[in-house]
């Protein structure tokens, strides 16, 4: 009898140690678990203000850009210039009744840091390698043509 008790004493000692060390296990999971909630918080209102800054600066940049052609330093008079927005802001045509001098120039304009997009890229580098057609499509009552 004395060693069944013995046993149920060995048992019930191994299951408290068991569970102290369960306890301390969930104590310091659930402090990992805080600090690193805390870190996430930290980051999210790092990204929630650089995404706020961002936004402010594109806004920026879209308004800014009904002004830039007024501006000294554009490349060609405002009058001849024409606003797309996507993927280029502007498409201008100089020297029109020149059969021999008339250009055709594609401006983008950027603010700050801002770069070009991938698709302005592709669009620069076909530019740059006279991969630029004509198109002219003629509308005749209900009918489209293309020439």
């Amino acid at each position: 009898m004395i060693y069944f008790v013995i046993i149920v004493l060995l048992v019930v000692a191994a299951l408290v140690f068991i569970l102290e060390n369960a306890k301390n296990d969930i104590k310091d999971l659930r402090n990992q678990y805080d600090l690193q909630t805390e870190s996430h918080l930290i980051e999210k209102e790092k990204i929630r203000k650089d995404s706020t800054f961002r936004s402010s600066a594109v806004s920026w940049g879209n308004s800014i850009e009904n002004f830039v052609p007024f501006m000294d330093t554009f490349p060609i008079p405002p009058e001849d210039v024409n606003f797309l927005g996507k993927p280029i802001d502007y498409i201008g045509f100089t020297f029109t009744d020149s059969k021999t001098d008339c250009e055709v120039h594609f401006i983008e304009v950027k603010s700050g840091n801002a770069s070009l997009s991938q698709k302005q890229k592709n669009i620069k580098k076909a530019i740059q390698e006279g991969r630029v057609r004509w198109h002219e499509v003629r509308v005749e009552s209900n009918k489209l043509k293309v020439v």
